[in-house]
Parts: structure tokens; C-alpha cells; sequence
């Protein structure tokens, strides 16, 4: 009996060290979670590309991460992608940011690389979106009930080691899934490490949400890239500095058929 009782405390016991290891490498693994504005109603963290805004398996998300118990999700992105993300401060604040979003009265700027020569260097790309294989989405010429994104910029980055050769700024009119990569890859121009969509192998998917604003509760917020050797690049770098963030959120910085697209959303 004694020698039951110690086979089963030496399987118990290393059980015990086993999750106790496990813990401590989740621990050390954990990615730090940094706010980058704050206001009465809302948080906007840096997601770190990789984090998911949604628990995955043994992946926390992003409200595990953050901590505090009233704090809401308002939106989301992609697992790979970085960048401002804004938690609301309650229900309340939820509901109010979540009727800014439903009326577009939100504006976002993302920033994206490409190893391509996009098929135009600016302009609306405009059509419903439907899904097709492997858990892709595609781009039609239908206008049911379209996703909208206004490409403002492609700038060259000149020659060098990594394969990213141009920075693409894109401000989405609409929020649907995968609505910038899907843009991105119907222009010629998958985002550098976007497997899903034709853009090849890197150490991450090179798309951040660099700047949001919502006037309705008050917050602007800014965030530049801080992982991905191409982010981290001097030629990065050189073509983010031309940038004007500012400009890029303004509604009246929009082309005619952008600003007329926001005007029909907003009544609708």
C-alpha cells in the first residue's frame, strides 16, 4: 500500500513540475501589452503582431493580457497584424464607441508592405467581398454591399537585402475581414508575409493599424511599427517619414467618390 501511495505522490509530483514549467514558459513568452492612449471611456493598446484579439488554444488574447474586468473590445484585427486597437471602459462606453463605428465616424490609417509593383498606385478599391477557398475572401465587381479602402500612397522603397519593395498607406471606408489584405492582392500587390493571399514567406505579416481616430469619445491615437526586420528597416524608415498621418485621417483629404461612399454609408 505504502508503495502505491509513493508511485501515485511521484506521478502527482511530476505532474505538479510539468505545468509548473509549462506556466513559467508561458510566462516568459507572454508579450507586454503597452497603452498608448488613454481617456475617460476607452484604452488604446499596441497589439503585438502574433497576439490574437481572441483567446486561442493556450494563446491569451488581448483582454487576458491588458487585465481589469470591465474593459471591452471594440473592434478587432487580424492575428498577425499590429498596431492601435481600442478597448472601451465598460458598457456604456462600448455602446457609444460601437455607434461610432456603425455610423463611420471612425477614421483608420494602416500602413503595409509588398514585395509587388501594385497595378495602381492610388486609388478606391471598391466591391462586395466573398468568400472563396482555404478561408480566403475575394474582391467582385458587385456593390451590394461593398468593402471600400482608399490606397493614398505607394511609395518605392529603393534597393536592398529584404525583400519589401513598396510601402502601401490605406485608410479602409468600411471594416470587413481581411478587408486590406484582399485589397492589397486584388491590385497585384499581396502584403509581404500574407501566405493566405499570395504574399510570401517573411517573419510576419507586414500590415499595422497605424493611427485612429474616433471624435465621438475623443481619442486619437498613433502607433509606428516596432517588429519585422522590414519595418524595422532605414528604407522603411526614409518612405514612413514622407507620411503626414494627420492628412491621411482627414475626411476632406478623400477623393470625390471616397467622401461620397462615407456620405451614403452615414445616411444609411
Amino acid at each position: 500500500m505504502a508503495g502505491i501511495r509513493q508511485r501515485c505522490g511521484a506521478r502527482t509530483l511530476m505532474t505538479l513540475l510539468a505545468c509548473v514549467a509549462r506556466a513559467s514558459a508561458l510566462t516568459a513568452s507572454t508579450p507586454t501589452i503597452s497603452v498608448i492612449a488613454e481617456g475617460p471611456e476607452y484604452l488604446v493598446v499596441h497589439k503585438p503582431a502574433g497576439v490574437p484579439c481572441h483567446r486561442r488554444d493556450d494563446r491569451p488574447g488581448i483582454l487576458e493580457l491588458v487585465g481589469g474586468t470591465d474593459l471591452k473590445l471594440c473592434h478587432r484585427l487580424d492575428d498577425g497584424t499590429s498596431g492601435c486597437l481600442v478597448l472601451a471602459k465598460g458598457r456604456r462606453a462600448a455602446a457609444a464607441i460601437g455607434d461610432a463605428f456603425a455610423a463611420k465616424r471612425v477614421a483608420k490609417v494602416y500602413v503595409g508592405l509588398t514585395a509587388s509593383r501594385p497595378s495602381k498606385k492610388k486609388g478606391v478599391i471598391v466591391g462586395d467581398m466573398v468568400r472563396s477557398r482555404r478561408s480566403q475572401w475575394r474582391l467582385t465587381r458587385d456593390s451590394a454591399n461593398p468593402a471600400c479602402t482608399w490606397l493614398s500612397r505607394s511609395i518605392g522603397l529603393g534597393p536592398g537585402e529584404d525583400p519589401a519593395a513598396r510601402l502601401l498607406v490605406a485608410r479602409p471606408l468600411t471594416g470587413k475581414t481581411h478587408q486590406i489584405r484582399v485589397a492589397a492582392k486584388s491590385i497585384g500587390a499581396p502584403l509581404l508575409g500574407d501566405g493566405l493571399y499570395g504574399g510570401g514567406k517573411a517573419d510576419r505579416l507586414y500590415l499595422h493599424a497605424a493611427a485612429i481616430r474616433i471624435p465621438d469619445v475623443g481619442l486619437d491615437a498613433r502607433a509606428s511599427p516596432d517588429s519585422g526586420a522590414s519595418f524595422l528597416s532605414r528604407r522603411f524608415a526614409d518612405a514612413w517619414s514622407a507620411v503626414d498621418l494627420e492628412a491621411e485621417l482627414a475626411d476632406d483629404a478623400l477623393p470625390r467618390a471616397a467622401r461620397e461612399f462615407l456620405a451614403r454609408q452615414r445616411v444609411s
